[in-house]
């Protein structure tokens, strides 16, 4: 009982001191620890909130400007140009090669090209059996020439013109040749010669048995019109007009050849 009253004693001495110096000690602190308390904000980070999204229209963006759509070049207004290879006599002349070619400057008031005008367009074609070419031109002034085949006979008539003046019309050029001398046998060649045909023509004639220096020639009108002919150095000449009248006998001796034998009397 007496340590139990000791370690009593004890603990009342420490309590009392431990009360004593917490008085001593609150009454040094300052008063302004708690206020300071109160005052304490809450250091939290404050998180920004985004702005609110908005469905109002947002305006499009202008759209780029279109380029212009090209346009085609305005066509030419056009018209038809026909060339004609031909023969003084009117025949045609096929297969023949011509071009056409548009000048400028030209005077289409007077229809004239200047002797210094330029070419700017051409066209090439050959003629067909019809001794024609057609060629679809623009308005305006034109040149044609050809290139004569070999064996004809072209006219010199120097340069060739052309105007096509307004839309759809239609102008034909000709360029000319001489007609080709009819071979020896022909028809023509042997009433042109004789000196006696009178008014007997080609029209008509039939030439056979021909060989170049002796034939037999006929006119389809009434009557007895066969003769047979020779050819001299004059031309074309009647040897005999009704050879059933005259001896075989005497017609060789002549020179006629013998084919011809049985057009004569067997004398």
């Amino acid at each position: 009982m007496r340590a139990v009253g000791i370690v009593g004693v004890v603990c009342a001495v420490f309590a009392l001191v431990a009360g004593c110096g917490g008085e001593a000690d609150e009454a040094e602190r300052p008063r302004t620890s708690a206020t300071i308390g109160a005052a304490t904000v809450d250091r939290t980070p404050e998180i920004a909130e985004a702005p609110a999204a908005t469905n109002a229209p947002q305006p499009r963006p202008a759209p780029p400007a279109l380029a212009p759509t090209p346009q085609p070049p305005t066509s030419p207004v056009l018209g038809t140009a026909i060339i004609e290879t031909v023969t003084l006599g009117g025949n045609a002349v096929p297969d023949v090669p011509v071009s056409v070619r548009q000048m400028r400057p030209c005077d289409m008031a007077q229809l004239d090209i200047p002797l210094g005008a330029t070419e700017i367009a051409h066209w090439d074609a050959v003629t067909g059996a019809d001794g024609r070419a057609v060629f679809v031109v623009p308005v305006g002034c034109f040149r044609f020439r050809m290139d004569p085949p070999p064996g004809t006979d072209p006219v010199p008539e120097g340069m060739h013109t052309l105007f096509v003046t307004a839309a759809g019309q239609v102008v034909t050029g000709q360029l000319r040749f001489n007609d080709p001398a009819p071979a020896a046998c022909a028809a023509e060649t042997i009433v042109a010669e004789l000196d006696d045909a009178g008014d007997l023509t080609a029209d008509g004639a039939t030439v056979s048995e021909c060989d170049g220096s002796w034939a037999v020639i006929v006119w389809d009108v009434p009557g007895d019109s066969q003769r047979i002919v020779h050819r001299t150095a004059d031309g074309w000449r009647t040897y005999v007009a009704f050879p059933h009248n005259v001896c075989w006998s005497t017609a060789a001796a002549d020179g006629v050849p013998a084919r011809l034998e049985s057009y004569f009397q067997p004398c």
